[in-house]
């Protein structure tokens, strides 16, 4: 028998499923396919809340299979997030050990600002790279820029991707930088981004999106109508530095 450090060689395989920012229309025939031949579906699930977004999205091709809910603790203790992951590791790799085809599903896209991205990294000590397949998913600022017909690159344009920093002016020099924007994780600092924009009069260039693809899916153009609005949760801001 041979070994992978310290672990049997694997006869499945493993597939990580971009599901997209939540439309199950948007998601990709390779990702449906992948989970219709899937023996069992591991679903990631925060430990605050009831349900969990990965399983509503796909649960018209999941029925009857082996559903396995991970539940994952929103803390940033990162001892206590990498206990939870090698734990998360380590139930997806018994399956595959032992001949079955995993799909892990992960909302958006599994390579950009996700959570999969730390379960990858423990399954890549345990699994051959031959059998660990990621497919990609649509980003939500890709499906808001689609949605609102917000172009987000033309000619020689540059585009950033970047969470909100803690110290909102080092916003300033990648607004200034970039001819496109796209700001993530705005949360609780949405009040604070929308001041800078008016200063750097770009306020007008913008578009806000929240819950794209999903039921309580809100998009705007007027920025100043969501102060103190306390939408930045699950949201996305695209800003656009219009050209002279």
């Amino acid at each position: 028998m041979l070994y992978i450090k310290g672990f049997h060689v694997a006869k499945g395989n493993f597939y990580g499923i971009g599901l997209g920012p939540g439309d199950p229309e948007l998601l990709t025939l390779k990702a449906i396919h992948t989970l219709q031949q899937a023996d069992c579906i591991f679903v990631p699930k925060s430990d605050t809340k009831e349900d969990s977004l990965a399983l509503e999205i796909v649960r018209d091709y999941v029925k009857g299979k082996k559903v396995t809910e991970q539940i994952y603790p929103m803390t940033k203790d990162k001892s206590v997030l990498n206990a939870a992951w090698l734990k998360a590791a380590e139930e997806v790799y018994t399956e595959v050990r032992n001949g079955y085809d995993a799909a892990y599903l992960t909302v958006g896209d599994p390579m950009t600002f996700s959570t999969y991205i730390y379960l990858l990294r423990h399954l890549s000590t345990m699994l051959p790279e031959s059998t660990i397949h990621t497919i990609p998913g649509i980003t939500s600022y890709n499906a808001a820029a689609c949605v609102a017909n917000y172009p987000l690159l033309t000619g020689d344009e540059r585009l950033a991707v970047i969470p909100v920093p803690k110290d909102i002016k080092e916003l300033r020099p990648i607004l200034e930088a970039f001819d496109t924007v796209v700001i993530m994780k705005v949360a609780k600092t949405l009040d604070e981004v929308i001041q800078l924009l008016e200063e750097m009069n770009l306020s007008d260039n913008a578009l806000f999106a929240s819950y794209v693809g999903q039921k309580d899916a809100y998009l705007t153009c007027d920025l100043v109508s969501l102060k103190g609005s306390g939408r930045g949760y699950m949201s996305v801001l695209i800003v656009k530095r219009v050209r002279h």
